[in-house]
């Protein structure tokens, strides 16, 4: 069967991403777990965590932030929650370096960030039987060595997503490779993400290279070149959204989910999965090391991965906030069609082009680009 690269038109996504919205269920167990808020009530159960503030680190609009999100968790649990924000996956390192241990709570790192905060004793480890949608987790991510360290597991798998090759179609009809971002003719048109591992691993499926190990001079020969074309390298979606709404950019790579978020906005956009491979990525939430509200940070974590909390956000979204697609696959098989459809679901899951994982990448390879990325910006 032929591949053509897939113009996604759907109403979301991710890392990517997209994510968030609001879930409601759950009744609160001794431990810290959640089950169904109606039992709670039916039972007279008082909230277990009233008074308590659970400070979680996230990106913003990426739904611990959703306000439906947070009205549900403190009705459930009669804690409040405070966001603190990260731009980077470097930056969330930085803040738990410089005086986050003890103080936050829960984190959403990217995969393959989770083992150099595990090795830097940033976090603590996950009690699995405590996690109760761990054994519907998807097990290519539930069994993932990066979430590991010394045989324990520092993370669990929340959502996963592609950052691939997104395009204004009226002004690039349906691309089929990265090449396009490398077109002499589109410079200044291009939007490229921020960040070292998503450059170095979208590079080297241009150049046909292995994306986990490939020829890092060859892969900053490339950078160097698209640099050229670069008009903007973006953080947050919010960055994309407006260089792209304001046609400044036309192209770009971009997190599924946000593509999604442009099309329920009106916008059009073409989301492929390119013929040369894509990017797929996945965030976990972590507990911190001396976490202050160890049962807390539990009972959050299991509202987020639940199965209802995933209908209901992604089914109900709220303004400006991201889906992206659920690792928990009874999630996946309990959204209505159109709503897997809209997240790219199936068509992330089922695609067969190459896939540059970005997961388990050793923390001093992950240096190593890190550092050219970041000689290929200033040059």
């Amino acid at each position: 069967m032929s591949r053509e690269p897939t113009p996604f038109t759907a109403i979301r996504n991710p890392n990517m991403a997209s994510k968030i919205n609001r879930r409601r269920f759950a009744q609160i167990l001794g431990a810290g777990l959640l089950a169904v808020p109606t039992i709670a009530r039916s039972q007279g159960t008082s909230p277990s965590f009233k008074g308590q503030t659970l400070v979680v680190a996230s990106w913003q609009n990426y739904g611990a932030d959703d306000a439906g999100t947070l009205k549900q968790f403190e009705q459930l649990t009669g804690a409040t929650v405070k966001n603190v924000y990260f731009t980077s996956e470097d930056d969330l390192l930085v803040m738990l370096r410089q005086g986050g241990i003890g103080k936050i709570d829960v984190v959403l790192p990217n995969l393959e960030y989770v083992q150099p905060a595990a090795v830097e004793s940033l976090l603590q480890p996950i009690d699995t039987s405590r996690i109760k949608a761990w054994d519907t987790l998807e097990p290519r991510f539930r069994n993932d060595p990066s979430i590991r360290q010394d045989g324990k597991v520092y993370a669990v798998p929340w959502v996963q997503g592609a950052t691939s090759l997104a395009v204004n179609p009226d002004v690039h009809p349906t691309p089929t490779s990265w090449s396009v971002l490398w077109d002499p003719a589109n410079k200044g048109k291009v939007a490229f993400f921020d960040d070292p591992s998503t450059a170095v691993m979208t590079a080297a499926l241009y150049l046909g290279e292995d994306p986990q190990n490939p020829d890092l001079e060859k892969v900053r020969a490339a950078l160097l070149a698209l640099k050229a074309n670069v008009k903007l390298f973006w953080s947050s979606g919010d960055d994309w959204n407006k260089a792209y709404t304001t046609g400044e950019i036309t192209m770009g790579n971009l997190w599924s989910g946000l593509a999604g978020t442009l099309r329920a906005n009106g916008h059009q956009v073409n989301f492929i999965l390119p013929d040369d491979g894509t990017v797929v990525w996945g965030d976990t939430w972590a507990i911190v090391k001396n976490a202050p509200h160890l049962d807390l940070a539990y009972a959050w974590v299991n509202y987020l991965t639940s199965k209802e909390y995933f209908v209901e956000w992604i089914t109900k979204p709220g303004p400006n906030q991201e889906l992206a697609v659920p690792v928990n696959i009874a999630a996946i098989d309990a959204l209505p069609k159109s709503a897997a459809d809209s997240l790219l679901a199936g068509p992330l899951i089922e695609y067969k082009g190459k896939v540059a994982l970005q997961t388990g990448i050793p923390p001093k390879q992950l240096k190593k680009w890190t550092q050219m990325w970041e000689e290929v910006k200033a040059s």
